[in-house]
């Protein structure tokens, strides 16, 4: 029979039954007929055509498992079953849905961000051809470009700097030079863009620039208008931008008309032509969406600071992308251009000398290019905070362990009272395999409801978890949707917890001895079945106990970071950043701005004092050069690239940040004048050691150009952290903005009063000397330090949250347990006391019980946290992942919830009547 014959027949089930029973009926109506004519009686042939015949309700069960499907319709039955038993117990049912439903709930949360993070693909054409480039430094020292915009980094084990950024000629060379790869493409962000619409200014808006061929390469197409062509990418082409769905979503409220609009971007006046679909950001790092994607050709008008700069050798901001041709590999495309980049670092493009092979052993290797999988597009973002969400995934995961352990524990203590009924239909002719079938359609009943209330509680909790900053002040703006990645993960994982927590209680549940059931030395639970809910018990106790030391590792971490000295006294400082040149300042226009805005911010109530620099402290960014000095040669491998700060003289004294040599700035130093810088003391210690820095000359770059820049170091400040209260003081220097004027700067306002209220009137200030000037990222130091703490923040309240909710559970299966105990060991406990045990002994006896197997749990928990702990070691700062006050309190605490957990059913087994225990025994 086909299997369309079977589902028809399975879906009219109704129909088939009337036909079935009435094709029976006339087989027997014949068969009577015959028997008749050949001379029997009515009832006599009635009862040999029966005979005949067979037993009809058999027969019907055969032709169903022939002509149906048989296991569809036994798994309904159960299924119908599984809802009347639970049904019979709303109370078990609801406290082991809800268990599960959080456990899921949490898991599939966590995986939204891991699924939308580190596993979506770029929506593009054929996302596994294409590949990012990466260059890495040589083994001896070599240094990147002069001057580098962009993402890098040091491998910690090597010392070599790794980087995705190369100069506009490195791309236009890679281009013309490769058969193995094609639809080469370069791409940059302008992550701070001054936009203008209607004259207006926008905020927090991101642009790119790319090469003409971006959108063809990759295979995006426009929801209407066009993307970009070669033919815009060209010197004299109309300045055009295609905007992202995101972008004409929220700034353009989905005006169909947005196609030919103009709009101003860094002074730039362009003309939107085209829309891409829904869900393409651009091949940006993950999480980043470029709201604007313009030609590569305006990168030198957007940029007013570096302008033409961009196009030069040293100049390394862009990143390469392509496709592998059709039978290329990436070894034959790195074969291909590997000898070109090493031909450009030997031209000069490094900051460092001219790599020469007959120059002797101290020379520089010269740098080794790799070819990166780029499905996912620029993956420096991922890298750094995958770590975090891969422990993240392992944590909750040991919640959906705990909360299958605290159901498996209510299902074994369910299963017991049960034992009557399977019995009876054990004696009845079920067989073990149909009863275990049973319970585990009623386990994953269970699950299915929690899955189908875990994906609601994780839909609803999305917003919170973004809300929490899971990757600080970077820029990642994130969906979370539930796609069918997420909702087959919900599925797997329900599939796997019915497994988890009903497969060992079914099998329990189904071994029973007949013959003591039905003989009245029936037990209300085996000892087999007791070991394997304490082992259970046990085990929740040790993951409760490993969730809650990560718990207060990460607190503990957060309190001696907070704890850091920064080198300045944060408090009372409000941070706002003014893009000067991407409004249309130049540097001497930029320093009359500044001074301006300085004027008037002093002037708003509340502000005591007002300074600014080019970077702002404990802000992540940095602004970095390479130095030399003459007579000072450092270690091969020693990054010579230092961070530089360009700030108004008064800085020092407003952030209180105390000179230990010489002298800080005064704020007469003109740009014409010789030049002179502070450093701190890192930077003496590592270039002057012991030696007098006063006086000395800094070389910015490697020296052998004989136009470099020199400048004199006049003072010595105090250390002070830049980037995060985490990282070593990097060496750095100070420029006085009056000689050296930076267009960016982010001003430093020391208040004297409640910052809600004063921080309103400080971009009101601003806006009173430019309109059309957006203010980014206004807030308190307090809020951009906790921001820096966001990774350790979201770690400490997930972890927390998932301890509590694994102690939660670890209480109720403790109570249950104890329960459990006292109700199978009534007629123990109603003989001790008739022997002569006081109700004090009873409840010792009790809580000694609970407290060998909350103890055994805190030994397997303490030694599995020691072993768990150390993936946190990155995370950690102050402590070691085996810190012993963390492991003491926390067992401390769960011990005594334990206690508290079991008092309840231990002073019940105190309180038993002895006569009436001994007499149900």
């Amino acid at each position: 029979m086909s299997w369309l014959a079977r589902i028809r027949n399975v879906l009219g089930k109704q129909r088939y039954e009337t036909d079935m029973a009435e094709e029976m009926r006339l087989h027997l109506e014949l068969r009577g007929e015959q028997l008749r004519a050949g001379g029997h009686s009515a009832d006599a042939a009635h009862r040999l055509a029966l005979r005949e015949f067979g037993g009809v309700e058999q027969l019907k069960e055969r032709c169903r498992d022939g002509r149906g499907l048989a296991w569809v319709e036994r798994f309904f039955r159960d299924l119908s079953f599984a809802i009347r038993q639970l049904g019979r117990a709303p109370g078990f049912s609801l406290l082991a849905i809800v268990s599960l439903a959080i456990a899921i709930g949490a898991s599939t949360t966590i995986f939204t961000l891991v699924n939308d993070f580190l596993l979506r693909s770029l929506p593009v054409r054929d996302p596994a051809e294409l590949v990012i480039l990466r260059q890495t430094a040589g083994a001896r020292g070599g240094t990147m470009a002069r001057w580098e915009e962009g993402n890098s980094s040091i491998d910690p084990g090597t010392g070599r700097r790794t980087s995705t950024s190369f100069a506009w000629p490195a791309f236009e060379r890679f281009r013309s030079q490769t058969t193995a790869l094609h639809d080469v493409f370069a791409f940059a962000s302008f992550s701070q863009t001054n936009l203008l619409i209607d004259g207006k200014p926008e905020f927090h808006s991101m642009a790119q620039v790319v090469a003409g061929n971006y959108h063809r390469a990759l295979g995006v197409g426009a929801l209407f208008g066009r993307t970009l062509l070669e033919t815009d990418d060209q010197a004299g082409a109309a300045p055009v931008a295609v905007i992202s769905h995101r972008c004409w979503r929220a700034r353009f409220h989905r005006d169909p008309a947005v196609v030919g609009r103009d709009v101003t971007l860094n002074g730039v006046a362009v003309t939107v032509i085209g829309v891409t679909p829904p869900g393409f950001d651009g091949a940006l790092q993950a999480g980043e969406s470029a709201d604007f994607t313009l030609p590569l050709a305006l990168a030198p008008r957007l940029d007013r600071e570096h302008g033409t700069d961009r196009h030069e050798p040293w100049f390394w901001w862009l990143r390469v992308m392509g496709r592998l041709s059709p039978g290329a590999t990436k070894a034959q495309a790195r074969a291909e251009l590997e000898p070109v980049l090493q031909e450009m670092a030997r031209a000069g493009w490094y900051a460092s000398a001219a790599l020469d092979p007959g120059a002797g052993k101290d020379v520089p290797d010269p740098p080794s290019l790799s070819l990166d999988p780029g499905a996912q597009g620029e993956n420096e973002t991922r890298q750094e905070f995958a770590p975090m969400l891969q422990l993240l995934m392992a944590f909750v995961g040991l919640v959906v362990v705990a909360a299958c352990a605290n159901v498996a524990n209510l299902l074994l203590a369910r299963g017991a009272a049960r034992r009557a009924e399977l019995g009876v239909r054990l004696a009845l002719g079920a067989g073990r395999a149909r009863l275990v079938r049973q319970l585990l359609t009623e386990s994953l009943l269970l699950a299915v409801c929690a899955a189908a209330l875990g994906i609601g509680l994780a839909w609803t909790s999305r917003g919170l978890l973004l809300a929490l900053h899971p990757f600080g002040d970077t820029t990642v703006q994130l969906d979370l949707p539930l796609d069918g990645r997420v909702l087959g993960f919900s599925i797997a994982l329900a599939l796997v917890t019915t497994l988890l927590f009903g497969l060992a209680p079914a099998l329990r549940s189904t071994r029973l001895d007949l013959a003591a059931e039905f003989s009245g030395a029936r037990a209300l639970g085996s000892r087999a079945q007791s070991r394997l809910s304490r082992g259970l018990m046990i085990l929740q106790v040790a993951l409760s106990l490993v969730l809650l030391v990560g718990s207060g590792l990460i607190l503990r971490t957060l309190w001696n970071l907070r704890a850091v000295d920064p080198g300045f006294n944060p408090h009372g400082l409000a941070f706002f950043r003014i893009e000067g040149a991407a409004a249309g300042y130049a540097a001497p226009q930029a320093a009359a701005l500044q001074a301006r805005i300085t004027e008037e911010l002093l002037r708003v109530p509340g502000v005591k004092e007002v300074t600014h620099s080019r970077v702002a402290v404990l802000s992540r960014g940095s602004w970095r050069s390479n130095i030399s000095v003459e007579g000072v040669t450092l270690p091969l491998g020693t990054d010579p690239y230092i961070l530089v700060n360009q700030l108004a003289p008064n800085f020092f004294d407003e952030l209180q940040m105390p000179l230990v040599l010489g002298r800080g700035f005064t704020g007469r130093e003109n740009p014409d004048d010789a030049k002179v810088v502070v450093i701190n003391q890192a930077l003496a210690r590592q270039y002057f050691g012991t030696d007098q820095p006063i006086g000395r000359q800094i070389i910015f770059g490697d020296g052998s150009n004989p136009a470099a820049q020199r400048a004199e170091v006049i003072g010595v400040v105090r250390d002070a952290k830049y980037r995060t209260l985490r990282e070593e003081v990097a060496p750095t220097i100070y420029h006085a903005s009056t000689q050296r004027p930076a267009s960016t700067a982010t001003f430093a306002v020391r208040l004297s009063g409640d910052p809600g209220s004063v921080l309103p009137a400080l971009r009101a200030a601003v806006r009173g000397v430019d309109p059309s000037l957006p203010v980014h990222d206004l807030r308190t130091l307090e809020e951009a330090i906790e921001r820096l703490h966001t990774q350790e923040t979201l770690f400490a309240r997930l972890l927390g949250f998932f301890g509590l909710v694994a102690v939660a559970l670890a209480c109720v299966g403790l109570h249950g347990l104890m329960s459990f105990s006292v109700a199978r060991r009534t007629g123990e406990l109603g003989l001790r006391l008739t022997l002569g045990a006081t109700r004090a002994n009873v409840l010792a006896l009790i809580l000694r019980e609970c407290v060998t197997l909350v103890a055994t749990g805190l030994a397997l928990g303490l030694v599995s946290a020691a072993v768990l702990a150390r993936l946190l070691n990155a995370t950690l700062y102050g402590l070691s992942p085996v810190d012993p006050a963390t492991y003491l309190a926390t067992a401390v605490l769960l011990l005594v919830t334990a206690l508290v957990a079991s008092l309840l059913p231990a002073w019940r087994a105190s309180r038993i009547d002895p006569a009436r225990a001994l007499r149900e025994a």
